[in-house]
């Protein structure tokens, strides 16, 4: 399919494209039985096979094995049962339960519908591969281990803690993509065929540290989901932008702070930033220096309630894009 947005979408198009390929299924299907005059209905034939093999079943105990819901469960036998195709009566232990199994006509008829089945299955055989199925095997059992919300809580959640430490090689590609990623979906930022070489920098940000006193800063989760990252200098000479930042002394800097869309509003920049304050003085380190453009708003309020202040002589443009400088005191 071309231009297809729900496939340029990734993952958040996934649920939208299994409701549209339900659709589609359960379209071809009506029209097939509507062809051969069969008084049928997308998975009925579910309902029709297991109560072949298990005879009696309440809706809950369907519901339970078909892992439907209990309300569809009920539309779908009432349906059928208007159809003549089930027979329903009281279990004769607990009034509550309602006890369904297929009534003559239902056995009558699934003798036919078995017969078109079998020709469905091969047909399915075409269009879906064993391969497709094994995944939809996995993806229903991580369904089941732990549902959505848990696992948005374990990334997201309020309680939601995260570590800061040195990057590892394995990690160096995908701290790369993050950069040019984050950096190349801000409004109005340059774009990489704009600036080619400084997006280059960005997917090899690794290559920084093979300088003295710079280290590469990972966010990561306790499940080592990559949540942002920066780079920081405790010797300026490396810091590699323009302007007289590179010149400055008993300074330390960082630059290139990126957090992942996911996990913004955590406070892992806020993070990323403290550490690299920590780390100066530590250093002993008289100011850290920083910069940020016009495109970061947001990155510049968090500096400057951090108690960064604007500093003019570090400003300096890359081509067209006015980089700001600031400095965060450190000497007292």
């Amino acid at each position: 399919m071309h231009n297809d947005f729900l496939t340029e979408l990734s993952h958040l198009g996934f649920t939208a494209r299994m409701k549209r390929m339900n659709e589609k299924i359960a379209s071809s299907t009506v029209e097939h039985y509507n062809r051969l005059q069969l008084t049928i209905e997308p998975n009925w034939h579910v309902v029709f096979l297991l109560l072949k093999d298990r005879n009696r079943l309440t809706v809950t105990e369907m519901a339970t094995v078909l892992g439907f819901s209990h309300p569809a469960l009920i539309k779908i036998t009432r349906k059928m049962k208007a159809h003549g195709y089930l027979d329903s009566f009281k279990d004769s232990n607990d009034a509550r339960k309602t006890i369904i199994q297929l009534s003559k006509k239902g056995k009558t008829a699934l003798k036919d519908f078995e017969r078109e089945w079998f020709r469905i299955e091969e047909i399915l055989k075409d269009l879906v591969p064993e391969s497709f199925l094994e995944q939809l095997d996995s993806l229903e059992r991580r369904f089941e281990e732990r549902s959505f919300k848990e696992r948005y809580d374990e990334h997201f959640g309020a309680k939601r803690h995260f570590i800061i430490r040195n990057v590892k090689p394995s990690e160096l590609k995908a701290v790369g993509q993050l950069m040019v990623n984050v950096y190349s979906n801000l409004k109005g930022f340059p774009k990489p065929d704009e600036q080619p070489s400084y997006y280059d920098s960005l997917a090899n940000i690794g290559s920084f540290t093979k300088n003295p006193n710079t280290e590469l800063l990972v966010a990561v989760t306790t499940e080592e989901r990559l949540l942002g990252a920066v780079l920081y200098f405790d010797d300026m000479q490396y810091y590699g932008s323009g302007g007289t930042a590179p010149t400055e002394k008993n300074a330390s800097g960082f630059r290139l702070l990126a957090v992942a869309p996911y996990a913004r509003g955590l406070g892992v920049g806020k993070a990323l930033s403290k550490i690299c304050i920590e780390k100066a003085k530590s250093f002993g380190n008289q100011q850290l220096i920083i910069h940020t453009t016009d495109y970061m708003k947001i990155a510049w309020k968090m500096y400057e309630k951090l108690g960064f202040e604007r500093s003019k002589d570090l400003d300096f443009n890359q081509g067209e894009l006015k980089v700001y400088g600031f400095r965060l005191n450190l000497a007292y």
